[in-house]
């Protein structure tokens, strides 16, 4: 009865106060904060964000003035040509002058000239400025690429955070295969004395030789075990290297006391799901999305009041280079354009904004379900973790004990071999379970924290 008591105290409890922080470990803060400046993805996010930084100072330039040089040089042969009918004209006039005056000082065999349309051998330079006075384009695209920066720097975060979660994760994976290595090696090495012991008894005709195969045949197994687990760690360390964008084969400082460290407890499942929904940095994301969507909206709705710009310069335009007879020349202007009807486009580009906010929205909605079902999904691991591996701890004591109690029978010839190795297997299997167990444990820890955004 006071065991049962003692159950239902330990359920209450892990369900009310669910730890929910890492160890206090030097060593994985260091990593940690390394590979938030080494990782490619961070370093990939960084770029992004300078290229929308670079966006919005180009908004920015939209507003100042701009000043252009434009030149051209042309020479032409043949082509349309103008009729100036000279001869025509004057001719007849003349010659009733020289009738009246009766002289020939009136000229009268005058030809009709052709005039080449395109100008020949002609140069035209002009040095222009404009600058826009009254554009609501170029105001709201200012304000769209600050919001498209918002957006950057939250992927940013969001990368972060998905990198913390994969350092912690690979780091406590490969601490995995460090400690499932240890106990092998302990395994190992209590086989060792105990075919060293019974060396021994065969030497002395206590027992016959085929007692050292059976254990030799278990040092050899376990050495295969140790073979395929070394394989998995030099797989842990090659990803934990590439996460912080190391040599794949770079030494990996390993925290043996990560897990003598305490936790933190902190709450239960409803606050965890408050928490999230609260902090989760995807929420903030639709918030700008939808900021951005207002912003769109007003843009379109102010492309219906006109534009105004103002524009001068100074140039020349002069052919044969003739500089007496072709400047200079000097220009300023006011340019407007007003849309006075566009058939109803810009209706339908406010009613395509308004489906995609109601987008957003369903995707607020089903998003808080999803994030909801990620903390009951890993909470309720942590609390099935819990009671396991109270029970290992348990195991692993029961196991030593009767370990110890077999192994001093054996050796006072009280117990068989199968018995001995029955004991250590159960014994290595209970240390190897509790082990994996705990890391597991502060993998589902860190995913914890991934899911409540903390």
């Amino acid at each position: 009865m006071k065991i049962k008591i003692s159950f239902l105290l330990f359920i209450f409890f892990q369900t009310f106060f669910l730890p929910n922080g890492f160890a206090q470990s030097d060593i994985l803060d260091n990593y940690v904060k390394e590979a938030l400046t080494e990782n490619l993805s961070i370093q990939s996010e960084i770029l992004k964000k300078d290229k929308q930084y670079s966006k919005v100072e180009q908004a920015k330039k939209l507003w100042k003035p701009t000043v252009d040089l434009n030149a051209s040089y042309l020479f032409a042969e043949g082509g349309r040509e103008l009729l100036f009918p000279l001869g025509d004209l004057f001719n007849p006039v003349y010659g009733t002058l020289n009738q009246l005056t009766g002289s020939t000082s009136f000229p009268t065999n005058i030809e009709n000239e052709k005039i080449q349309l395109t100008p020949n051998n002609y140069l035209d330079l002009q040095l222009s400025v404009s600058k826009p006075l009254i554009n609501s384009s170029i105001k709201y695209n200012q304000k769209i690429q600050n919001e498209l920066l918002r957006i950057n720097d939250l992927d940013m975060e969001l990368s972060k955070k998905e990198i913390v979660a994969q350092i912690k994760t690979s780091y406590f994976n490969y601490l995995k295969t460090f400690e499932g290595l240890a106990i092998m090696e302990e395994t190992e090495k209590l086989l060792q004395e105990v075919l060293t012991f019974n060396k021994k008894l065969v030497k002395y005709d206590k027992a016959t030789p085929d007692v050292l195969s059976d254990i030799e045949f278990q040092i050899a197994n376990l050495q295969s075990q140790k073979a395929m687990l070394m394989e998995q760690q030099d797989l842990a360390k090659a990803y934990f290297n590439l996460l912080l964008n190391k040599k794949l084969d770079a030494k990996i400082v390993v925290d043996e006391n990560i897990l003598q460290s305490e936790f933190q407890a902190t709450g239960n499942i409803t606050s965890l799901k408050s928490t999230a929904l609260q902090s989760r940095l995807e929420f903030k994301k639709i918030d700008v999305a939808t900021a951005l969507n207002s912003l769109n909206q007003k843009r379109i709705d102010k492309e219906k009041k006109p534009t105004l710009g103002i524009s001068g310069g100074i140039g020349l335009q002069t052919e044969s280079f003739n500089f007496d007879n072709g400047g200079p020349l000097f220009t300023i202007g006011l340019g407007m354009n007003w849309n006075l009807m566009d058939g109803g486009l810009r209706k339908k580009k406010i009613e395509e904004i308004d489906i995609d906010q109601q987008i957003l929205e369903n995707d607020r909605k089903r998003l808080s379900q999803q994030i909801e079902m990620q903390v009951t999904k890993v909470f309720y691991k942590i609390r099935s973790l819990q009671i396991r591996m109270q029970a290992e701890e348990v195991a692993v004591k029961s196991a030593q004990k009767s370990y110890d109690a077999i192994n001093a029978r054996y050796r006072n010839d009280k117990a068989i071999l199968i018995q001995l190795t029955q004991a250590q297997n159960s014994l290595t299997t209970s240390k190897m379970s509790r082990a994996l167990s705990k890391y597991d444990y502060l993998i589902l820890l860190a995913e914890l924290e991934k899911v409540t955004g903390e």
